[in-house]
């Protein structure tokens, strides 16, 4: 009961954190894509979902709870940083992204689009 309560508490801490002076969603964006993939992002939510699914009993987990425990934080940092942005109404181009997350995305958009583009013309 510690852990879930403790993690309760990350979860609520990170909302008061817009409220520092030196908080920047943009960055707070930057960290997340320069660490997670596109692909790592859906592997990692669908093993949520299916941990959620099992009752917890962990058949075929990928990841220890620990690393869940940090992608279910940063995703939730993630979702916050870009509330406020938008909030804000800052400008998302000025991101900086690694140049490995910048093609990595752009192989995962390029594939998606080619598999759309299938599926569209199996339904024609």
């Amino acid at each position: 009961m510690n852990r879930i309560l403790a993690l309760q508490f990350a979860f609520d801490w990170m909302i008061y954190d817009v409220h520092k002076v030196d908080y920047d969603p943009i960055k707070e964006i930057e960290a997340f894509w320069n660490q997670y993939a596109l692909d790592a992002v859906s592997a990692n939510i669908l093993q949520l979902l299916s941990t959620y699914l099992d009752s917890g009993a962990g058949k075929n987990r990928l990841l220890k709870d620990e690393e869940m425990q940090e992608f279910a934080i940063a995703l939730y940092r993630v979702l916050i940083a870009y509330c406020i942005a938008y909030h804000r109404n800052i400008d998302l181009s000025k991101m900086q992204l690694t140049a490995e997350a910048k093609e990595h995305i752009e192989k995962e958009i390029e594939v998606s689009k080619k598999v759309a583009e299938f599926f569209g013309r199996l339904s024609k």
